[in-house]
């Protein structure tokens, strides 16, 4: 089934191309295309991965990133993310803001280390996303299993989709320390539901033997038997959840040197400025994905409280 059922050609007036001038042509695609709907998510995950141009880590080809997690063969990277892609209206201030940004830093000469995620190479929008877990990776015999668990964890939880909102503008690093982040970061939303779906997330990616995202709590490195727990109450659901409000952040740019101070204050003084143009955005939060290799699983929160089934679905 096509994404989107157009009229057959044969059932509108037929009119010859060359005989339209050219502002006839523009407005005509303009009224078009405002009508259309969004593309579906899943649309998206189609072209999630990207075009591989080496078979070793080579920072030049990737603005000097270096890979954080070696590439063993038989091991596929993953990722758990919430993803977000902002409309045109609501990337005006995103792109407003990291211009400032930018134009402030070439007063200072440290502008060209800023880059932006929120365009491609090729000027295309790209999508922003929350992490779930860290950069992990698992062998060829337990992706599968791994993803099942996180579907029925996550479909058995009661968590239902949330709106979250920006709460101020910040630098982080990541874990290595290699790369620094301007992030938007969030407020808590009603019913908690980052800190439950982190939980839960961190919670199946433990069974599997991989490290968690966020927590204080020490690790259980026992790996997941495959088999479904025993059911619990949803008391027993969140035992044990730690508040990591604080943690949560989108990213929309990165450097690879540590912010000065010189920087810091710039990005406040940005902040204050235009924040404030941030400050209507509700983005609203009814999945979260789990990307294994070039693999995209949407995770859909569910709309019901699913009552009497355990934290696996048992």
């Amino acid at each position: 089934m096509a994404l989107v059922d157009y009229s057959s050609s044969d059932e509108d007036e037929s009119v010859a191309v060359e005989d339209l001038p050219c502002s006839s042509l523009k407005r005509k695609r303009d009224e078009t295309s405002s009508d259309l709907p969004p593309l579906p998510s899943k649309f998206h995950d189609l072209y999630a991965s990207t075009t591989r141009v080496s078979t070793r880590d080579d920072p030049s080809l990737h603005g000097g990133r270096k890979r954080v997690t070696p590439h063993i063969e038989g091991n596929w990277p993953t990722h758990l993310y919430i993803e977000w892609y902002p409309s045109a209206a609501e990337y005006v201030p995103l792109t407003s803001l990291i211009s400032a940004l930018k134009d402030k830093c070439s007063l200072i000469g440290a502008e060209g280390g800023i880059r932006s995620f929120l365009i491609s190479d090729l000027g295309a929008p790209l999508p922003l996303h929350i992490s779930l877990s860290r950069p992990i990776a698992f062998a060829t015999e337990q992706k599968g299993a791994f993803v099942d668990s996180l579907q029925r964890a996550i479909k058995s939880s009661g968590v239902r989709p949330f709106n979250i909102t920006f709460a101020g503008l910040d630098w982080v690093a990541n874990f290595e320390k290699t790369r620094w982040f301007l992030v938007l970061r969030l407020r808590r939303p009603d019913f908690d539901g980052l800190n439950k779906l982190l939980h839960l997330s961190n919670k199946v990616v433990q069974e599997y033997g991989q490290p968690a995202l966020y927590t204080k709590i020490p690790l259980n490195t026992k790996k997941s038997t495959g088999k479904s727990p025993s059911k619990k109450s949803p008391s027993a659901l969140w035992a044990g959840m730690e508040d990591l409000s604080d943690a949560f952040h989108i990213s929309i740019a990165w450097t690879l040197t540590s912010p000065d101070s010189d920087l810091l204050k710039l990005t406040k003084t940005v902040a204050t400025d235009h924040m404030k143009g941030l400050d209507q955005i509700q983005i609203e939060i009814g999945e979260l994905k789990s990307k294994v290799g070039n693999v995209v699983t949407n995770i859909p929160l569910p709309k019901a409280v699913s009552v009497g089934k355990g934290l696996f679905g048992s």
